[in-house]
């Protein structure tokens, strides 16, 4: 069964997608903990990232770098933090969180609204530029 995040990548479903290669791909979180927050996600649906072959797991990883430098380029803050997750959804994704040091304040998960995701992966797409 297809996972929301295959459902984005076979454009089913609506998403700011914001980077794409060959093994992976980008967007703003639709359900953020906090402003600014994106998810990296491996094209292929497993659920452990140590599942991926290891071209593919260099590349989640790459792309992470790649995203991360960007939104650090536009957030003002002084880093970003960033979880490996495949629970919530069991899809191989990486969210960041753009923050201060030494930690990170999460707040509650409300809805971005389409004009927020869009504005923030138009600066991110800028930034990858």
């Amino acid at each position: 069964m297809d996972s929301i995040f295959t459902k984005i990548l076979k454009r089913e479903i609506p998403a700011e997608i914001i980077y794409e290669d060959e093994h992976t791909f980008a967007m703003p979180d639709k359900f953020p903990s906090m402003p600014g927050q994106l998810l990296v996600i491996s094209k292929r649906q497993v659920p452990y990232i140590f599942d991926l072959p290891e071209e593919e797991y260099a590349a989640l990883l790459a792309t992470t770098k790649k995203v991360s430098l960007a939104l650090d380029k536009i957030s003002g803050l002084d880093r970003t933090c960033l979880v490996l997750e495949g629970f919530e959804v069991p899809h191989v994704h990486v969210k960041l969180y753009p923050c201060n040091a030494p930690g990170v304040e999460l707040h509650p998960k409300v809805e971005a609204s389409a004009a927020a995701l869009k504005e923030l992966a138009d600066k991110v797409r800028a930034a990858l530029q």
